[in-house]
């Protein structure tokens, strides 16, 4: 999914707000490293891949064998 910055923007509010309220520091701190670490898992990765293939048939008609081909991995951050 995308990068959401208005929900990461509303999270910090929120840490602040229920810190505030809360009188603590510590709870701020956890609420933000929360929001980021949230904001920053929700990222899509994508990568192009291409590939390449190269063998030998051994069937009827043997010969050599050539192949490529292209798409986009995609993955998470962790």
């Amino acid at each position: 999914m995308p990068l959401l910055k208005k929900a990461l923007e509303t999270n910090i509010k929120a840490a602040f707000k229920i810190g505030s309220a809360a009188g603590s520091e510590e709870k701020v701190a956890e609420l933000i490293a929360t929001a980021i670490h949230t904001y920053v898992s929700a990222a899509d990765v994508t990568t192009p891949l291409t590939t390449v293939v190269t063998g030998t048939f051994l069937g009827t008609g043997s010969g050599p064998i050539t192949g490529a081909g292209t798409g986009t991995g995609k993955g998470t951050l962790s």
